[in-house]
């Protein structure tokens, strides 16, 4: 009998540990997708030509848990992302029901070469 409260214990403390795990990893996502929330008027106020130094410090941080690999899977053009450049995205902020899913910003030789709003392709 004393074997299998422990068995029970163990496997309690488990499953406990996981689902513990699995919320806070759902807590960190949705921190880091309203954190990374940009409106319209910030994203207009970006002039291409500008400085990646100077968009970034505008910006609240971008997504980091988001890869072109992952977004353009099936898309070799990776939606017009200009050759050479390395992409930052950012949530909409307010999120809108229909309508882009980021916004996307492309710098180039250290200067904003192309923003645009993204649809995440399914």
């Amino acid at each position: 009998m004393r074997k299998t409260g422990i068995i029970i214990t163990i496997v309690l403390v488990v499953l406990c540990g996981g689902l513990g795990w699995t919320v806070y990893q759902m807590y960190d996502l949705g921190r880091e997708l309203l954190g990374a929330g940009v409106t319209r008027d910030q994203f207009d106020a970006q002039q291409e030509g500008t400085a990646e130094a100077a968009v970034r410090a505008a910006l609240p941080d971008p997504l980091t848990d988001i890869s072109d690999k992952d977004l353009y899977r099936n898309d070799p053009g990776r939606q017009g992302m200009p050759a050479g450049a390395s992409c930052v995205y950012y949530t909409i902020k307010p999120i809108e029901a229909d309508g882009p899913d980021l916004w996307r910003l492309c710098f180039v030789d250290g200067k904003l070469a192309e923003k645009s709003a993204i649809t995440i392709p399914q």
